[in-house]
């Protein structure tokens, strides 16, 4: 008996429905997984781009300053006030699928597609740095008590007290040289036993219990080396030596003027606008800019001033930390000069503090809103 072979049926009007569905659903599902990264993908492609820009264009502000002052010209600031990035989200699909007889059924089924993109349009707000209360920052020296804190932060101080401090109870660390024998060799020595004291833990800046705006040096000499190094330390100060039982030092500091026959230890620190006159003489200058009176000429610098250097180039320098153009020219800090970078970053930390606190203070400054779209 013949039996009939069953035949392919055409898909139903409810069957293309459910695939058409089906596929759609997937798609969909596909777009809001998606979605759901969005967020962190802007973060991590977008917080460390703006923060990498606004501490290299912060760094370039600063030495552009620092150039204008070497050419005796004018140099203004904007701060960063405030970034908002504006996330907009797009996305499209289509679905298409067909059905028919198994001869042409592949060429029938047509897959889905998508697209899914979405943008940031950032809106920058400036602020510019001016005004009464900014030139007070600049001009005041800068309090003890950071001149404290900023010291414990860095491992080896020494640097940091020769960019600070003027002067410790009258052994001079002048700004520039006006004469052969102004520079006070004794000023090195004492910065030297101070920074290495604090090294190896035998001398701590503490605060008076009666008086907390007050601070001392604790001096430690359970060690032989601190022994000796205090004993030195005490006679380039001026003060009197500690009897052999005593097993420490409490030696009081003050930012008052040096008087012969006093107790303590009286500091003098620089200013802010001390510092950036100290840098901009450090600031290299073709030759006929100096030569024509174009770019100022500074007098010999001091100690800090001698081991600040920013080069100059026509082109564009291959190893800069960092770089400005300037009168057909390049002014920049070399990547491997440490000393300078290091100075550079300190001046950089003081000024950033003094313009936060200065537009913080600001009653209504002016605000300078830039948005920025594709």
């Amino acid at each position: 008996m013949a039996h009939d072979t069953p035949q392919p049926q055409p898909a139903s009007g409810h069957q293309t429905r459910t695939a058409s569905g089906l596929l759609s659903a997937l798609l969909v599902g596909s777009l809001l997984a998606g979605c759901s990264v969005v967020g962190p993908d802007v973060i991590r492609s977008g917080r460390l781009a703006y923060n990498e820009a606004i501490t290299d264009t912060s760094n370039q502000q600063i030495l552009m300053v620092l150039v204008h002052n070497r050419y005796e010209e004018r140099g203004s600031l904007l701060t960063v006030a405030s970034v908002t990035a504006n996330v907009r989200v797009s996305s499209n699909a289509s679905v298409q699928a067909g059905f028919g007889d198994d001869s042409d059924y592949s060429g029938n089924l047509v897959p889905f597609s998508g697209g899914f993109l979405y943008e940031v349009n950032p809106t920058i707000s400036y602020i510019p740095v001016e005004g009464e209360q900014y030139l007070h920052q600049l001009t005041s020296p800068v309090p003890i008590g950071l001149l404290a804190q900023v010291t414990r932060a860095f491992p080896d101080p020494s640097y940091v007290f020769t960019a600070l401090v003027s002067s410790i109870n009258g052994l001079y660390n002048p700004d520039f040289l006006f004469g052969e024998d102004e520079h006070d060799p004794r000023f090195q020595r004492c910065i030297a036993i101070i920074s290495r004291l604090s090294q190896t833990h035998h001398l701590q800046w503490i605060k008076d219990p009666e008086h907390p705006d007050r601070l001392s040096l604790f001096v430690d000499r359970s060690a032989r080396e601190s022994t000796d190094l205090l004993r030195e330390l005490l006679q380039l100060l001026g003060l009197p030596p500690l009897a052999d039982a005593e097993k420490h030092a409490l030696i009081p500091v003050s930012s008052t003027v040096y008087q012969t026959g006093s107790a303590g230890v009286a500091i003098s620190t620089r200013s802010i606008l001390q510092l950036i006159q100290i840098m901009s003489a450090a600031v290299q200058v073709p030759p006929e800019d100096e030569r024509d009176g174009v770019a100022i000429r500074f007098p010999t610098p001091g100690l800090m001033g001698r081991e600040v250097r920013f080069h100059y180039s026509v082109s564009k320098p291959e190893r800069a930390y960092i770089a400005v153009n300037y009168r057909d020219g390049w002014y920049y800090i070399d990547e491997r000069d440490q000393f300078t970078k290091a100075y550079f970053r300190l001046l950089g930390s003081l000024w950033s503090a003094a313009m936060a606190k200065s537009v913080g203070n600001a009653a209504a400054a002016p605000v300078l809103t830039v948005p920025v779209s594709r």
